[in-house]
C-alpha cells in the first residue's frame, strides 16, 4: 500500500461550503485517508463483504469487513465521520456529515458542496459528471471518476457525492492507477449504498 502514502496529505479533508441566505456555512468532511497508516493490519485479514448499517449517518452499505469509524470534526450544528475499510490495494470509504439545520437541496447548494470537495483535491482531474447510481430520494447526487497525480504515484478514485437536507455523503473507492479497478467497486460497494429514512 505504499502507493497511497503520498496522497494522504492531499485527501486529508473535504471542505463543504454552502451559501445560505447571506451567510456562508462551512462544514468539514475530513479524513478520507487519515486512517491509512492505522488501516495496515486490515490488509492481512480475509475480507468478507457484509451489510453495514449506520443509524447516526442514516445509511447502509456493504463493506469488506468491519470498517473503522473516526469522528473527523464536530462543529456547532454538524458532525463529520469517516468510515474506512481496505481490501487488497483498494480503500473503500464513506465520509458523511450530519447537519442539524435543514439545508436547501438544489443545484446551487450541491455545486458549492462539490466545489468544496474538489478544491481539496488539487492534483486530481475529474471526468464528466454523471448521474449517481443508485439514486437517493431527496438527494442530489452525481458520480465521478478522478485521476490524481501525486508524488511517485497515480491514484484513481471512483464514487458518488450526495447532498441532502441533513446529510452529505462521499462514497468512494480509491486504488492505485497501476492496477485494475476492483470489480466490486461499483456494484458491491457503491451500488449498495442506501439511506435508511429518506424523509430525514
Amino acid at each position: 500500500m505504499g502507493e497511497f502514502r503520498h496522497i494522504q496529505p492531499y485527501l486529508r479533508s473535504y471542505i463543504c461550503t454552502v451559501g445560505k441566505e447571506g451567510s456562508t456555512m462551512r462544514k468539514l468532511l475530513s479524513g478520507v485517508l487519515m486512517l491509512l497508516l492505522a488501516a495496515g493490519p486490515l490488509a492481512a485479514q480475509t475480507s468478507e463483504w457484509k451489510q453495514y448499517k449506520n443509524t447516526n449517518g442514516n445509511f447502509t452499505v456493504q463493506f469488506p469487513g468491519e470498517p473503522t469509524d473516526t469522528v473527523n470534526k464536530t462543529e456547532e450544528g454538524a458532525q463529520s465521520h469517516t468510515l474506512l475499510a481496505r481490501e487488497g490495494a483498494a480503500l473503500y470509504t464513506v465520509v458523511y456529515t450530519v447537519m442539524t439545520s435543514e439545508q436547501k437541496v438544489n443545484d446551487a447548494t450541491y455545486q458549492a458542496f462539490k466545489t468544496g470537495v474538489f478544491n481539496e483535491l488539487p492534483k486530481c482531474e475529474a471526468s464528466a459528471e454523471q448521474p449517481a447510481s443508485p439514486v437517493l430520494e431527496g438527494y442530489i447526487g452525481h458520480a465521478y471518476r478522478l485521476s490524481c497525480d501525486m508524488p511517485n504515484a497515480k491514484v484513481a478514485i471512483v464514487g458518488n457525492l450526495y447532498w441532502g437536507k441533513h446529510y452529505a455523503f462521499a462514497v468512494m473507492t480509491m486504488f492505485p492507477a497501476s492496477v485494475a479497478e476492483p470489480a466490486v467497486a461499483e456494484k458491491t460497494f457503491i451500488g449498495s449504498f442506501a439511506v435508511i429514512d429518506a424523509a430525514k
